[in-house]
């Protein structure tokens, strides 16, 4: 009997496809750049940041890739399997991106702790999420989240902003 490698991912990430699983390499086409960083005379290749990325080709899907300040290869590659960008956010060390395909959106969120990007929220929505963004937090309201044979469920959920979260220590 073959045995197989199995990635352990926590059940709520699960619940559309295994987009947070690391891709081969990340597409060409950088449509978006978020980056909380500005440093005068360096450009945004070496800072910390997230790029949305459009994978050219059969599918024309979104991709999220994270990158650490003056990395030359990215730390965090996310498929998102979705076609458009309905919002973003970010602030400090905190990344909203909400995606969008034909019958659904995705709402994902990227912490980087010291210094490392981290996929912390991928959720399954019919409808489009409220982000607030104080000076300390951004606050995320996610109205119609897939919750299987059950009818859709409201979710809130805070993120907690980091000045310095994007800092290599």
């Amino acid at each position: 009997m073959k045995r197989e490698k199995v990635l352990a991912v926590p059940f709520a990430l699960l619940m559309s496809s295994p987009v947070l699983a690391a891709a081969e390499r990340p597409c060409d086409t950088v449509v978006g750049l978020l980056t909380t960083d500005f440093v005068y005379g360096v450009s945004n290749d070496r800072l910390a940041r997230v790029e949305i990325r459009q994978c050219l080709g059969q599918s024309a899907a979104i991709q999220l890739v994270a990158w650490k300040t003056g990395d030359a290869t990215p730390a965090l590659i996310v498929n998102t399997n979705d076609f458009g960008v309905v919002q973003t956010t970010a602030r400090g060390n905190v990344f909203v991106i909400e995606t969008g395909g034909a019958t659904r959106d995705q709402v994902f969120v990227i912490v980087f702790t010291r210094g490392s990007p981290e996929a912390v929220l991928q959720r399954v929505t019919r409808g489009t999420a409220q982000v607030r963004v104080g000076r300390a937090a951004i606050d995320i309201e996610i109205d119609g989240v897939y919750a299987g044979d059950n009818p859709p469920r409201t979710e809130v959920q805070h993120f907690a902003i980091d000045p310095e979260g994007t800092k290599r220590i």
